[in-house]
């Protein structure tokens, strides 16, 4: 069985994918970008317009309230080309501060059953290569990740679990 098959059946199984059930994800525009390739209409996504700021995030089903993209059978229709946000579950980021190729970060994690299946750290590891990745990469993607996550409330009922330094060269 290999890692996303192992990791899709947990979900699936194990937690009936509450979390494509609670708060939606938030969007980057990168992801608004890689999902509109797939999805050929608009009713996926829902703007936010707090203060001054506009974020997206993911459409609840009308019927359901379920993730937009959650199929019956508990899996993701999109699992290849999810947002960020998904990508990083069950772990969450806050960039504390900001400095030239220096980032401290803040990882905070909500409870879930790949928690358990899967070591903490394993899961902390993949999060922070992604994030690296970003951050040599398009660090304005990590930002507006943060940026929606705070405007939408996905922060709420995330646990504090360690704070490092990040360095690209």
């Amino acid at each position: 069985m290999t890692k996303k098959s192992q990791r899709l059946l947990i979900c699936a199984e194990r937690c009936e994918s509450k979390c494509c059930r609670s708060t939606p994800p938030a969007l980057t525009s990168e992801d608004i970008s890689r999902i509109n390739k797939q999805i050929s209409d608009d009713n996926w996504i829902r703007k936010i317009e707090e203060s001054e700021k506009i974020v997206h995030i993911v459409e609840k089903k009308k019927e359901s309230r379920d993730c937009y993209f959650l199929t019956e059978r508990n899996l993701c229709s999109i699992y290849e080309n999810r947002p960020l946000d998904c990508k990083l579950f069950p772990i969450f980021l806050k960039i504390k501060e900001n400095k030239v190729g220096s980032y401290k970060i803040e990882w905070l994690v909500w409870y879930c059953p790949l928690t358990q299946e899967v070591s903490l750290e394993t899961l902390l590891e993949e999060a922070r290569k992604i994030i690296e990745d970003y951050l040599e990469k398009e660090p304005q993607i990590v930002f507006e990740y943060q940026t929606a996550m705070y405007e939408s409330g996905g922060y709420k009922k995330k646990h504090f679990m360690k704070e490092e330094i990040i360095t690209i060269n």
